[in-house]
């Protein structure tokens, strides 16, 4: 297996495997149980759209020291996801609209705060905008799988946003007393943004295409390195990732009905 430079700098990895969407001011967490999640949560519709038919999603490979061929890369990725998700939302019974797509080489600011090397990805839901900003170790030795998967999961808060689990969410955090209660309710928020990023991965495995061996590495090293406040621990974090992967459904995403043992 090729063992890309940027996993030899865990700061670096883990801000490309643990990128996703707390709201600014946001720093701590959210928890709720499955007695008290509201359906937009619990039952949403999304879960209902059925397992992810397979996409021809073949993006061609970033080239190393070229910024303009990863931008090109995640681009891709991105459409890809357009396609996935356009399918899910219309087997739901829903019209679906697609985020933009904002990838920086210079500047770490935007509308939802700074990115930084630990966090050089988020989705603003305010704007539906992803913001990605390429680090000088991926722009050397660009992994294409975790660059895939930090769109993916990024994308996965759009779709969060579009089924109205974001706004859902952020309604039960204002109400919500208590740093270990909001930090779960976040966890679930993210883990379930990785579980569509393994649904995403799944249905483009075969064009993407998404090595095994890679893609064991990168579950098996965020299992054992993964863990922060926002995301929460990384067994966690990499059983989600799998969940979406191995069922390539939203319904296996539902996060919000977990034991907070399988969130915290």
């Amino acid at each position: 297996m090729r063992i890309p430079l940027i996993a030899v700098a865990p700061g670096v990895l883990t801000g490309l495997l643990l990128t996703g969407t707390a709201p600014a001011s946001a720093t701590t967490e959210t928890a709720t149980s499955a007695q008290s999640a509201p359906a937009a949560l619990a039952k949403n519709k999304i879960y209902r759209s059925g397992a992810a038919k397979e996409i021809a999603c073949s993006p061609t490979e970033p080239r190393k020291g070229s910024a303009a061929s990863i931008k090109r890369y995640l681009q891709l990725v991105a459409k890809c996801n357009d396609v996935l998700w356009t399918r899910q939302f219309k087997a739901a019974g829903w019209r679906f609209s697609r985020p933009r797509v904002v990838v920086m080489t210079t500047g770490t600011k935007s509308p939802c705060g700074k990115l930084t090397s630990w966090s050089p990805a988020h989705y603003c839901p305010d704007s539906r905008t992803i913001y990605f900003r390429l680090l000088r170790s991926q722009i050397k030795d660009p992994f294409p799988l975790v660059l895939a998967k930090t769109m993916a999961h990024e994308y996965g808060h759009h779709v969060q946003q579009r089924t109205g689990i974001f706004g859902t969410y952020w309604s039960m955090y204002n109400r919500t007393q208590g740093r270990t209660a909001r930090n779960l309710l976040n966890h679930r928020l993210e883990q379930q943004a990785e579980c569509f990023s393994g649904v995403f991965l799944r249905a483009t495995e075969a064009y993407l295409p998404v090595d095994p061996r890679e893609y064991d590495y990168v579950v098996d090293w965020a299992a054992k390195n993964a863990t922060d406040t926002i995301h929460g621990k990384g067994r966690n974090q990499a059983w989600w990732l799998e969940r979406g992967f191995n069922s390539a459904s939203p319904a296996a995403c539902n996060t919000w009905v977990a034991p907070n043992a399988r969130v915290a």
